[in-house]
């Protein structure tokens, strides 16, 4: 979607914009800058039921 970036993204999908890091993170092969997503790119989006059954999205 036009002026979609990974916090839009994660609040969109798991309810809570802090879990981007959960994106950017399945997808270092192609976002060097969590900041810079480009259209027409394929995202990979963590299953929410795996990230609700433990992860915080937030890194140590």
């Amino acid at each position: 979607m036009r002026g979609d970036n990974l916090w839009t993204i994660s609040r969109r999908t798991y309810g809570e914009g802090e879990r981007y890091t959960l994106i950017f993170d399945a997808n270092q092969d192609q976002v060097r800058d969590p900041d810079l997503i480009y259209p027409g790119q394929v995202l990979v989006l963590p299953d929410k039921d795996v990230v609700d059954a433990g992860q915080t999205g937030k890194r140590d």
